[in-house]
């Protein structure tokens, strides 16, 4: 159904660079006479000979460019681009149309369904040249506005979601320290020390609450700055585990959690920063004791899969759907940052486990689904 693509032995062909571009037409003259000029210039060229072989091309290959004739006999050029606009891969590809008339409704219809720019036979191919490099170099400037502005509602929104939480997670603990203070305050006045005991206690609880929630945003600061670990040592991943449930053992017996321990048997050995691996078990750990609604067991493992080392911490509570995992992950987002959520923190628990795990040369995913429960996973390289 296709022509080969050329094999050609210029400089500028063996460029890893080289623009592909595929010329949907169906005038055998007109593909081959393409591909010789195209090919000078340095393009990779690949032909279809009509509408559907262009299509079946787009549908499974990607490209710099698609030129495609506007009067085909199976499928018309506009059928092509309407086709092509429509799958999701082909969103930013840069479509020219060849017609052989100056047709201003076709070229006016043809802007409509997408097509990027247009071109009169007979051409001059050093002009289609010009055009191919044109609307490659716009496709691309718009994938980067349109990333940059992505990101920028990205920043927008954890912004918000920042000066919400902190705006909460400040000024809770900070009027319980006020008023439980005033409280200690009077009762030592009056004499009547009855109270005393349980006002201080409030205090040191709101001042633990406050100093964890810096510790937080220190520590994730911290992470994101860093590039390397600064001293890993030669670790074996079970030690970790070990040191993690030790430092939180009695909060999940407090949970009224089962704990369930899965030791790789294998002795492995890793390079690792312990302190900060041990901090993002922690971390999961109290991930499931906080949000794992209805759980009764948190099931805590290690296992060598796949040449590389796997950490996992998983519960079998109610679970989330996967479209809310993403959230989960990103900073700032805890649930929702609205005042009246029911839980404390910055929500910077995840993220945080996420940095120490890219530190690690390694992956952290989370899958979850209604009533099935949630697990996170810890993918890291073992030493060689």
């Amino acid at each position: 159904m296709f022509d080969p693509v050329p094999v050609r032995h210029g400089a500028a062909s063996k460029s890893r660079d080289a623009m592909r571009i595929l010329v949907v037409d169906d005038d055998p003259i007109y593909r081959e006479t393409a591909r010789m000029f195209l090919s000078m210039f340095g393009r990779q060229v690949v032909l279809a000979e009509n509408g559907s072989a262009g299509l079946a091309q787009v549908a499974n290959d990607d490209f710099d460019v698609m030129i495609v004739d506007l009067e085909m006999p199976d499928m018309t050029g506009l059928e092509v681009i309407a086709a092509t606009r429509a799958m999701p891969r082909q969103r930013d590809l840069p479509i020219i149309m060849v017609t052989s008339r100056d047709d201003a409704p076709a070229i006016d219809r043809a802007y409509e369904l997408g097509a990027s720019s247009f071109i009169v036979k007979p051409v001059n191919w050093t002009l289609l040249d010009h055009a191919i490099r044109f609307v490659r170099r716009a496709a691309l400037n718009e994938i980067t506005a349109r990333r940059a502005h992505a990101d920028a509602e990205a920043l927008s929104r954890a912004k918000d979601n920042l000066i919400s939480v902190i705006r909460h997670e400040m000024k809770t603990p900070l009027s319980a320290i006020t008023g439980f203070t005033q409280l200690a305050v009077e009762a030592q006045l009056s004499g009547d020390l009855s109270g005393l005991k349980e006002h201080l206690e409030f205090v040191r609880k709101s001042g633990e609450r406050l100093m964890a929630s810096f510790l937080d945003m220190s520590t994730y600061s911290d992470l994101i700055a860093q590039k390397a670990l600064e001293s890993p040592a030669t670790i074996n991943p079970n030690w970790i585990l070990g040191e993690a449930i030790e430092h939180r053992e009695r909060a999940i017996a407090q949970a009224g959690l089962t704990l369930v321990i899965n030791e790789e048997p294998r002795v492995l050995r890793m390079q690792a920063d312990q302190t900060l691996l041990v901090s993002a078990i922690v971390r999961l750990i109290d991930n499931v004791i906080a949000h794992a609604t209805h759980a009764r067991t948190i099931t805590i493992a290690s296992a060598l899969c796949d040449g590389r080392i796997l950490l996992s911490v998983k519960d079998d509570g109610i679970g989330m759907p996967p479209e809310r995992v993403a959230a989960c992950l990103a900073p700032f987002s805890q649930e929702t940052m609205s005042l009246a959520r029911m839980r404390e923190g910055l929500g910077l628990g995840l993220p945080i486990t996420t940095e120490i795990v890219r530190l690690h040369q390694g992956q952290m995913t989370m899958q979850s689904q209604p009533g099935q429960g949630t697990q996170v996973s810890i993918s890291l390289p073992v030493e060689a």
